[in-house]
């Protein structure tokens, strides 16, 4: 009767961590962008005037272009959105030709957002 529990155990246990490890796992597919950017709409929303850079580019990632300005530092991300998942972007390393999707952030000397600006 234990012999029967372990080996229905040991295959529960087995099937489970097959079942878990071959899940769709999304990723970007392409050179042109940062890896681990896999960011939803909502993350991207979290981005407030009055934040920090360093609660931005934790959740943002590196920017796209970053330029200084009479305003401030400003720090534009560029979006590729994903084709398989909705409302899923990507963080672009270059600026694309057509502007479609964007986030651009203008930065005081202390490093906290005075001025947001974005298309989704």
């Amino acid at each position: 009767m234990f012999k029967r529990l372990l080996i229905l155990g040991t295959l529960a246990s087995v099937l489970f961590l097959v079942a878990c490890s071959s899940g769709n796992k999304v990723q970007a597919g392409s050179t042109k962008v940062h890896p681990h950017t896999a960011l939803r709409k909502l993350e991207i929303d979290m981005i407030k005037v009055g934040d920090g850079l360093v609660k931005t580019e934790a959740v943002l990632g590196k920017p796209t272009e970053k330029s200084i300005d009479p305003s401030g530092t400003v720090m534009t991300w560029y979006f590729a959105e994903d084709r398989d998942v909705p409302e899923q972007y990507y963080t672009l390393k270059e600026k694309p030709d057509t502007v479609e999707k964007f986030l651009k952030l203008t930065f005081d000397p202390k490093n906290k957002i005075t001025a947001k600006d974005f298309k989704l």
